[in-house]
């Protein structure tokens, strides 16, 4: 492992924190972000989803949600921030595959710890404070490109691509990922640590309210065959 970077295990405080899970993640394997984020003392009054999906289901964070949201357009999410605005703290949201208006940024509480998890790049990573990379099965791919140049533009200027390609191949061995953080941090531009990725399995926490949206889904589908 190259001497000149700092690469341990995540362990950082996220409470509050603007986190992004860039994907696309393989099998759905994304970090343990509960781990991070959640504070025993301190827990989520609130857990929220916003989602491009129909149904009221979570792709990757399992979670009982307070309150779901379909994100569309403009409308739907004025009624958001108005939620987010008047929802007992501190909050949780989780937002899927969505686009994130940028008047968002402006409008989060520091009680809101805010998960944006995504499949393709972003044009600015700067509003984020700690971003997890999906685990990289082989080393010489876009993706693997993608995640070097932005650890270059937020992380360090100077971080090159052998580095990269040094960490990378270590971390595909251990079957790890890649994060960035500048939580806590002295350095300016933060550190990189790798994570150990779990396995989110949606399918087996379907609270009874899921599972009837999910079979009216179905029938209406049957239905207008």
């Amino acid at each position: 492992m190259s001497q000149t970077i700092q690469l341990e295990a995540f362990n950082t405080d996220l409470h509050s924190a603007r986190i992004l899970l860039q994907g696309p993640f393989p099998s759905n394997k994304i970090p343990p972000i509960m781990e991070y984020v959640q504070q025993l003392r301190e827990p989520f009054k609130k857990k929220i989803l916003i989602t491009n999906s129909a149904l009221s289901l979570s792709h990757y964070l399992s979670l009982q949600y307070d309150a779901i949201f379909q994100a569309k357009d403009t409308h739907d999410w004025q009624l958001i921030l108005t939620y987010l605005t008047y929802s007992p703290k501190p909050t949780l949201v989780v937002a899927e595959e969505v686009s994130i208006p940028e008047a968002l940024w402006s409008r989060l509480a520091k009680t809101i710890t805010f998960v944006y998890i995504l499949s393709k790049p972003l044009g600015s990573y700067r509003p984020y404070d700690a971003i997890f990379f999906a685990p990289m099965e082989e080393v010489q791919n876009t993706f693997a490109e993608h995640t070097y140049k932005i650890l270059q533009s937020i992380y360090r200027g100077s971080y090159t691509y052998a580095e990269h390609k040094e960490i990378l191949q270590e971390l595909r061995v251990a079957g790890a990922g890649v994060a960035w953080t500048r939580m806590g941090e002295e350095k300016q531009g933060g550190s990189i640590y790798w994570y150990d990725p779990v396995s989110s399995r949606q399918g087996d926490s379907l609270n009874k309210q899921q599972v009837s949206e999910l079979l009216h889904w179905i029938a209406d589908q049957v239905h207008n065959e």
